[in-house]
């Protein structure tokens, strides 16, 4: 299967630009709004680029894990709002030079491709940057930070992180990309980690910008709509929170 097939099989994706900079609580849940609304209208696939405001985005796993109200204190002490995603995995974090890409869909089989979808959401993640001039690959390496075989990893630095979730009737994949100042991610997960006990390495967390010091948020934005569009028919939605879809 494709790409376009694994990832909607109607070949329609529609495109939602931004919007940017909401504040992380209210942005957690706007995915898992938009899922409700595309499993009860049978509304097929949505995906959401957009730049975040500073994030904290601990799991239900990290919530159950001893030092986890430390951590938030000390996420919050270093300007990073703490709020729980509804995808698995483990705590991420992402600022305002960051890119996130949220895509979901209507499935009335939504355990059947789960690491086909994993796997393509990579692809097209790789298939981004190296139009960028950045070879990456899907893989997992030593130490990294929400862990996972589906990461996009360049050689021992991890760029992005993917995670999802699977409900009744639908899917709900994210996956996020620091492009530029990736000191204060280092440092945020860096005292996180530490406080819960979970081993991972700070060096491993990148920026793109370090290895193309002139790529900008835009350039990574435009890379990866130019690639989704060159694999579903794209239909561009300017949503806002305040319309039908995030009621």
């Amino acid at each position: 299967m494709n790409i376009r097939d694994i990832l909607s099989p109607q070949g329609q994706i529609k495109l939602i630009d931004g919007p940017n900079f909401v504040d992380p609580i209210k942005d957690a849940s706007v995915a898992a709004r938009l899922l409700k609304y595309s499993v009860e209208n049978s509304a097929g696939a949505f995906a959401r680029i957009y730049r975040p405001a500073r994030t904290l985005a601990f799991t239900s796993r990290d919530s159950s894990t001893p030092g986890y109200e430390q951590a938030k204190r000390r996420a919050r002490e270093l300007g990073f709002e703490p709020i729980l995603r509804s995808p698995g995995g483990r705590a991420v974090a992402y600022h305002e030079e960051s890119v996130v890409l949220d895509l979901l869909s209507s499935d009335p089989n939504p355990h059947g491709l789960i690491n086909a979808r994993f796997q393509s959401v990579g692809e097209l993640f790789v298939e981004s940057f190296r139009r960028l001039g950045i070879d990456t690959r899907i893989g997992e390496i030593p130490r990294e930070y929400c862990p996972g075989k589906y990461s996009v990893v360049g050689e021992n630095v991890k760029f992005v992180g993917t995670a999802q979730r699977i409900m009744r009737g639908g899917w709900l994949l994210g996956g996020s990309v620091i492009v530029r100042n990736a000191a204060p991610v280092r440092e945020v997960l860096g005292h996180v980690y530490q406080a819960m006990n979970v081993d991972m390495d700070q060096i491993t967390v990148a920026a793109l910008n370090e290895y193309d010091s002139h790529l900008s948020v835009d350039d990574v934005i435009h890379s990866l709509t130019d690639v989704m569009k060159e694999n579903f028919e794209i239909i561009e939605c300017d949503l806002s929170l305040s319309e039908k879809a995030y009621a």
